[in-house]
This record gives C-alpha cells, structure tokens and sequence, in this order.
C-alpha cells in the first residue's frame, strides 16, 4: 500500500507539472505565465521527490519510527512556492511577505527536528512547529487578507475561498503527523502515506488549478486592468 500511494503521488505530480508547464508555455499575459510557471515548479518538485521515496530513497528508521524525512525536503522547497502564488495574487507587501516566508521556513524545520526526535523531545518540537504554523495562519487571515482585499475590493469572496482551501488544507499536515508514528502512532504506515500523498496532492495540483481560476476571476472583475493602470500612472 505504501509503494503504490508513493508510485500514485509521483504520477499525479507529474500529470500536475505537464499541464502548468504547457499552460506556461503558451500563456497569453505576463501574469499567467508566472503563476503557471511557479505551480508548474511546485509539481515537479514534489514528484521528483515523490519518486526518491517510491524508490527507497529518502527513508529510515529513526529512534525506532519509520521516517520520510525527504517528505521535509520536498515542502521546504515546494510550500514557499505555494506562498508566493498567494503573495502574487494578493499583490502582498513586502514585510507580510518575508514574515509569512519566514514563519514557513522555521514551520518546517522544526517539523524535521521534531521527526528526527525522540520521545518525548518530538512533541516540544511538534509544539514549536504548530507555533509557526499559527502564525503562518494569522498572517494569511488578518495582513494578508486585508491587503489583497484592499488591492482587489470587487474579488473579496474569491480571497476569502483561495485562503480557506489553503488553511483547511494546511491544517491536515499536523493532524496526520500527529496521528502517524511520527506521533501517536494511531495510523499504519499505509494510512499515514495515503494521508500525506492525497494532502500533497490537492494542496499543490488542486490549489494550483484553484490559484488560476482566481486569476481569472480578478481579470473578470477587472480588477488586473486596475492595477495596471495605477501602476502606469504612477510612473
């Protein structure tokens, strides 16, 4: 079960970054082009990593627990990604920005540390890596929010749906460590692999699909015309 959730991550990713790479590709706007650009390289990543582990690759058992710790590698190369489709949609500032990175990075080391742990140390860990979670998650619902709304007032119910996906989604990663061996050790093997791979699968090439159709949606409202034109104006 494990191998063949493994084997499923990798040809989904990789289905995700044919179609961001041809939409890439044959983008009609600057715009487009970058945000099929930064999914596309989400997807990659997470199926080249995906396939160390189908390969064997990536993995051992630590302090008697069986750990991916290539599963910490892929996010913190792929979930900074997912927060600049956020910040370029949002047309973020530069602090709520770094902050919101910066709080991302520390989320995810921490998460290996706490991997890489024993017990009872992995929960300290665990804790000091939800507490980076939470304050990814108040960045995104109160500066980022504010700002994107403020940037595209006539798209507000189209930010407010981008985030909740994100968040819901983000939410899981903790559930599921803590349910795993990484944790509790509630869920086998199998389950924790399906948990992760199907998670991976919707936060980066279902979040991606969703991050384009709001683009779409603030090119409906005419809200990219807008800031264009401000921005032209202002030089």
């Amino acid at each position: 079960m494990v191998q063949t959730w493994l084997w499923i991550g990798v040809t989904g990713m990789a289905v995700g970054a044919v179609f961001f790479g041809f939409g890439a590709h044959n983008a009609r706007t600057e715009r487009w082009k970058i945000l099929y650009t930064l999914n596309f390289f989400i997807c990659i990543i997470a199926s080249v990593l995906y396939l160390s582990m189908a390969l064997g690759q990536g993995f051992n058992v630590i302090h008697g627990r069986p750990t991916f710790w290539v599963r910490y590698v892929t996010w913190f190369l792929s979930t900074p990604l997912l927060l600049l489709d956020l910040i370029f949609l949002g047309r973020t500032s530069l602090p709520t920005a770094g902050s919101l990175l910066g709080a991302n990075a520390l989320m995810i080391a921490t998460g290996l540390v706490a991997a890489l742990s024993p017990d009872p140390i992995n929960y300290i860990w665990y804790l000091v890596s939800c507490g980076a979670f939470v304050a990814v998650f108040y960045l995104l619902v109160s500066p980022y929010r504010l700002e994107a709304e403020q940037q595209h007032p006539r798209s507000k119910k189209a930010f407010r749906k981008l985030l909740t996906v994100h968040l819901v989604l983000w939410t899981g990663y903790p559930i599921v460590w803590l349910l795993a061996a990484s944790g509790f050790d509630v869920l086998t093997q199998g389950l924790e692999t399906m948990s992760y791979t199907l998670l991976d699968l919707v936060a980066k090439v279902g979040f991606g699909i969703l991050s384009l159709n709001t683009l779409g949606q603030l090119e409906r409202a005419g809200e990219v015309e807008k800031v264009l034109q401000t921005e032209v104006s202002a030089r």
